[in-house]
């Protein structure tokens, strides 16, 4: 009875957390590509840009899609900031979502993310590797931050699951069954801890007026974070409101910042 209660309680957490599709998306500017992950295959959406395709690039970046997110819709951001820079982008859709199998659970996010992120260091060959994160995805990029040496990152509207959990819908069960919720996450999810452990230089995308990712949870993750960051406040924005012509010129003031961060911190040859 206490393992049946706790599969269903597990269930019940990836079903609040989790948005999976598999529809088909049409990804005409990027490749697909199948890489093995336990008995099945993750599926990796790659994008090149810049000059010379047939060349290394200068910059790896491995994107991290948010819970409803699918990486055939990932842009070509951010090597559209750097304009002179050879940059490859993967983007990656989690067990469950797009052609990745398996069934989505956030027991399976960090097999993925270092699986992605192990087969992403075999192409870089020792080149810098950015790890990007949306919401959901940041919490893959932190625990990866935590464990790899990755030469930056770029999150935005980071969620804290434990926190959020309870601050949108601890007050309807009197606290009770959130708590319940909370202990099915997994304790290397824990963004916060992951934060205060990593030390590449960051970029934090926060909306000031998020009722998805509460703020005041996302400065719990901004004070604990370990290495140089700076902090774009979006003082207007809701969750996915797109930036104001001005808040897009300080981001890209400060994706300057980090390439100068990331650039000055390669070891040489």
């Amino acid at each position: 009875m206490l393992t049946m209660r706790r599969t269903f309680l597990s269930w019940l957490t990836d079903r609040l957390i989790l948005c999976p599709t598999r529809h088909p998306i049409e990804a005409d500017d990027k490749t697909r590509r199948l890489i093995p992950l336990g008995d099945g295959q993750l599926e990796i959406w790659t994008q090149r840009v810049g000059d010379e395709p047939s060349t290394p690039a200068d910059l790896y970046v491995l994107k991290f899609p948010g819970t409803a997110g699918r990486a055939e819709r990932s842009t070509a951001h951010p090597a559209d900031a750097w304009p002179d820079a050879r940059v490859e982008l993967w983007s990656v859709n989690p067990p469950g979502y797009g052609g990745s199998s398996g069934t989505a659970s956030l027991g399976q996010m960090t097999a993925f993310a270092e699986t992605a992120l192990q087969q992403l260091q075999r192409e870089a060959a020792g080149r810098p590797m950015l790890v990007t994160g949306s919401s959901l995805g940041c919490v893959n990029a932190l625990y990866l931050a935590a464990r790899y040496p990755i030469a930056g990152l770029i999150l935005r509207n980071p969620p804290p699951l434990r926190e959020v959990i309870l601050a949108r819908f601890g007050w309807r069960t009197l606290y009770l069954g959130a708590r319940l919720i909370v202990r099915q996450l997994p304790p290397e999810l824990d963004a916060i801890r992951n934060a205060a452990a990593a030390r590449a230089p960051a970029v934090f995308v926060s909306a000031q007026c998020d009722r998805v990712v509460p703020v005041k949870c996302q400065a719990q993750i901004l004070d604990a974070y370990g290495g140089p960051h700076r902090v774009l406040r979006l003082t207007q924005a809701d969750h996915h409101t797109p930036l104001t012509e001005d808040e897009a010129e300080q981001y890209r003031e400060l994706l300057v910042w980090l390439r100068q961060q990331m650039m000055s911190s390669r070891l040489p040859p």
